[in-house]
């Protein structure tokens, strides 16, 4: 009886400190200089990130959001367990909050934590349209005396969809700009020119370690921030770290500053002492510091390639910096430069100092509020992509061709990813905590897990939910490139309005035609190369001029099997010639020598060899070949993204300079 007494008082009391809890976003843009030149941002309440929404577990959320603006737009509540309906995914989980529309979500806050929102429409994150969620539990377990949400981001001015256009003309697009050109001149400096030729022979090129060259990166819209700096020493500070970033790993580290990390994904942690945690995009930790008794000390959130960095001070007094993080080898072997740049320390014990976070040293307060039952079904997905097309899936289908995964209510599901690629991959479900898997079995729930380049990592989740949920790589240019996947369970039939409005709208799509084109006007001889292509077809011409006399011309239509081969049809014509057609295949040899090989409509069978070789950073030898006896080698000094010198030898007009231009 006693018993009852108190459930029911507890019942009762959780019941009557519940609330509905209600907020109004209003999606706007306006122009920003926040680095060095005016650029559009998409904002919430006008504010860059969005206004915190601060909750208590078993409040019931009421959050109306109205489209100011000219285009689509959506908020995902990402980590919480809302309903499907709720989850703010466009086509999936409602239609999209179409311009002068306002839409009311309302859902249940079941657990407690560090959250954030963000639209899930075209590139919009990127723009700026997220912010943080808090959500205090019913009963705090760890004590301090302050706390802030700090939200990391990168920042561009350049338009989100430039950006990915840019990746789509050149996966290596921004490395002049990141200063992350590997070069022959750079192997040779340190003697490893047998990394540099086994590179080649495995048909993997230049190394670096994320692929977007920012314009600067942010803590809340700053780039430094002094915290309290009234708070005296000793007293503890909690940090709600939320890495907003649209591709960008950070690693937190501090001028001698360790810290307890005591949440992860918004789950509670038993507290872990660190001195670095390499932060995935799309997670959320939060650490607890210690006010230092003299100074004030940064902690310092660095982008993982080292192009930058933003920093919060905690303590008063003369401020000591955090040392600067060591940037990439880029020149070690693949798959040993991660360890330099910040490789995630669930993939490498790292027993010395600094001490740094491992997904295997997190344990959840409660360990069992989201395990499996019985034995799984497993799933294989290999995160499969490259940088020369910038496509990037799993198992080498996009989202656009690709089944639903079908889970049963009730089953466990296990995913095991093998990251085939050499890129930090940060992968995201929806509507579910799963638990990163140990060795042993164990290990921490999570929602967003960061994959290592060539390693392997499973998660089981418990499939306690019904309808469609996405799952994706968070890094917004792989995920709206093909990275992502539906998970339906298996009695929902599907939403036929939903997949008709997302056919008939203009989000970015993972099949998308992108169109790009380099002008060659040397004194002898010109050439204009234009191409299109998806990630299936490719359509590319070329006219070229040879002491502005004598021209020729080719069209080419190509369809991809697979990363190293394409089928070709094609017609070429040379002047006062007839026109001659050709069928065959296109072909990366070893040593990334592009080959192609077709029979003409003469009866011909004839071949074309093509290579480029980085000799500095900012100069590169590129030679062809054709069976016909005709060739051209070009030596190339790059001023910028768009413009070169060049020098030309070739067959036919022997020595030419002039210049080259890239649109």
């Amino acid at each position: 009886m006693r018993h009852a007494l108190l459930l029911s008082l507890l019942i009762f009391s959780t019941v009557a400190r519940a609330a509905v809890v209600e907020y109004h976003l209003a999606i706007t843009e306006r122009s920003l200089a926040l680095a060095g030149a005016p650029a559009t941002a998409m904002l919430v309440n006008d504010a860059y990130p969005g206004p915190v929404l601060r909750f208590r577990q078993g409040d019931t959320a009421r959050i109306s959001v109205t489209n100011h603006t000219d285009k689509d737009t959506s908020v995902h509540w990402h980590g919480l367990l809302v309903p499907p309906g709720q989850d703010g995914v466009p086509y999936l989980s409602y239609l999209p909050i179409r311009p002068g529309e306002t839409f009311v979500y309302e859902f249940p806050l079941k657990h407690a934590g560090t959250y954030w929102y963000h639209s899930h429409t075209d590139l919009q994150e990127q723009s700026g349209v997220h912010g943080g969620i808090v959500v205090q539990p019913l009963r705090e377990t760890v004590s301090y005396d302050r706390e802030a949400v700090l939200v990391l981001q990168d920042w561009t001015n350049e338009t989100p969809r430039q950006v990915l256009a840019n990746l789509k003309k050149d996966g290596d697009y921004y490395a002049l700009k990141k200063h992350s050109v590997t070069s022959i001149a750079g192997y040779l400096q340190r003697g490893a020119m047998g990394t540099w030729l086994e590179n080649r022979w495995n048909r993997m090129g230049g190394m670096d370690v994320a692929d977007v060259g920012y314009d600067a990166f942010f803590i809340n819209g700053r780039r430094s921030w002094h915290l309290f700096p009234e708070a005296r020493p000793g007293e503890r500070i909690r940090l709600r770290f939320i890495n907003a970033g649209a591709s960008t790993y950070f690693l937190l580290h501090s001028a001698g500053l360790p810290f307890e990390v005591i949440g992860a994904d918004g789950l509670a942690v038993e507290p872990v002492q660190v001195d670095e945690v390499l932060h995935a995009v799309a997670e959320t930790y939060d650490i607890v510091v210690t006010v230092p008794p003299v100074g004030a000390l940064e902690l310092r959130a660095s982008a993982q390639d080292g192009s930058g960095h933003a920093s919060v001070f905690i303590g008063s007094g003369e401020r000591r910096a955090a040392p600067d993080m060591p940037r990439p080898d880029l020149y070690a072997a693949h798959g040993q430069h991660d360890a330099h740049a910040g490789g995630h320390a669930h993939h490498h014990a790292m027993h010395h100092t600094p001490r740094r976070l491992d997904y295997r040293s997190l344990r959840n307060v409660d360990d069992q509020a989201y395990a499996g039952q019985g034995p799984p079904r497993e799933v294989l997905l290999r995160l499969t992509g490259d940088m020369e097309t910038y496509n990037w899936t799993f198992n080498n289908v996009p989202l656009s061709r690709a089944d639903k995964i079908l889970v049963k209510r009730g089953e466990t599901v296990r995913f095991r990813f093998v990251n085939e690629t050499m890129m930090h991959h940060p992968l995201h479900l929806h509507g579910h905590f799963f638990r990163v898997l140990n060795d042993d079995g164990g290990g921490p729930f999570k929602h967003t897990v960061d994959v290592g380049p060539m390693q392997t990592v499973s998660i089981e989740f418990l499939a306690n939910e019904e309808k469609d949920w996405f799952f994706h790589c968070h890094n917004l240019y792989h995920a709206k490139t093909g990275m992502a996947r539906v998970i339906r369970y298996d009695d929902y039939a599907g939403n036929r309005e939903f997949d008709t409005a997302r056919q008939r709208s203009s989000d970015i799509k993972d099949d998308d035609f992108y169109a790009a084109g380099e002008l060659k006007a040397l004194d002898d001889f010109a050439r204009l190369s234009l191409w299109t292509a998806n990630n299936r077809y490719r359509f590319e011409g070329e006219l070229e001029s040879r002491d502005y006399e004598q021209e020729r011309g080719e069209a080419n239509a190509l369809y991809r099997l697979d990363r190293w081969t394409q089928l070709l049809a094609g017609v070429e014509k040379e002047e006062d010639e007839s026109a001659e057609g050709r069928l065959g295949l296109r072909y990366v040899l070893p040593l990334l020598i592009e080959t192609e090989v077709f029979v003409t409509t003469d009866g011909e069978i004839e071949a074309e060899f093509e290579t480029e070789l980085q000799l500095a950073t900012r100069l590169q030898l590129h030679a062809e070949y054709e069976t016909t006896e005709r060739y051209h080698v070009g030596l190339e000094y790059r001023l910028d993204e768009h413009l070169s010198l060049e020098g030309a030898y070739t067959s036919d007009v022997d020595v030419s300079l002039g210049v080259k231009l890239r649109f």
